[in-house]
């Protein structure tokens, strides 16, 4: 289902799938931070051989550690949003993490493999305990994120462009994970999102 990027085969995978979408999306493609935390989310395919499998990168995420001065921040500068400003990233910038790089491959999309990332998302919640997540997001993505996770998320500003709308949203992770009949709904959800869409899929215990 997914898995986290420790290789540099890994590496390569998500760059080369990074890099596909930001071609046909027309996305800029932001350096990749070398302290960042990467995620390739993967669907099991089908082999020759009955005993290997081989898996299929068909998304990324990546989270970077936050502080308004990182020149590989991709949230944070004049021209984009001053998150740096807000009272409670100021007080709690120990714990504050970037999303970047949060893409599904387009032939996946509105099949219901975007609900998978939830999983990534609960991985490094349970690792790195944080308490906000802070980005600049895709529109669509953005909706589908509010979908998700409800009114954790929050949208602070609109940037348009010629390409595609930018949201500012800022995720409170701890009003999520403290709301633990949402949290069961959605990993049910995604569960059977996950079972129904991906068949064939390999599973990861939790």
């Amino acid at each position: 289902m997914f898995h986290k990027v420790e290789n540099e085969k890994d590496f390569k995978a998500f760059k080369r799938t990074w890099r596909k979408v930001c071609k046909k999306q027309k996305w800029h493609n932001d350096a990749y931070s070398p302290v960042g935390v990467k995620y390739n989310l993967t669907q099991s395919m089908s082999s020759r051989f009955p005993f290997r499998k081989r898996d299929k990168t068909i998304g990324t995420i990546e989270f970077i550690p936050y502080f308004p001065k990182n020149p590989y921040s991709s949230v944070e500068g004049p021209d984009r949003y001053s998150f740096s400003t807000l009272p409670a990233i100021q007080k709690n910038q120990g714990r504050v993490w970037e999303i970047d790089k949060l893409c599904l491959a387009t032939e996946y999309q509105r099949k219901g493999y975007f609900e998978n990332f939830f999983f990534v998302f609960e991985d490094h919640i349970n690792t790195y305990q944080p308490k906000f997540y802070i980005a600049l997001m895709e529109k669509k993505f953005y909706r589908m994120m509010r979908m998700m996770f409800g009114l954790a998320i929050e949208g602070k500003k609109e940037f348009i462009g010629q390409a595609n709308s930018l949201i500012a949203v800022i995720f409170d992770v701890e009003k999520l994970m403290y709301d633990t009949k949402k949290v069961e709904t959605i990993k049910k959800m995604a569960g059977i999102k996950g079972r129904a869409s991906n068949e064939g899929m390999g599973k990861k215990q939790y």
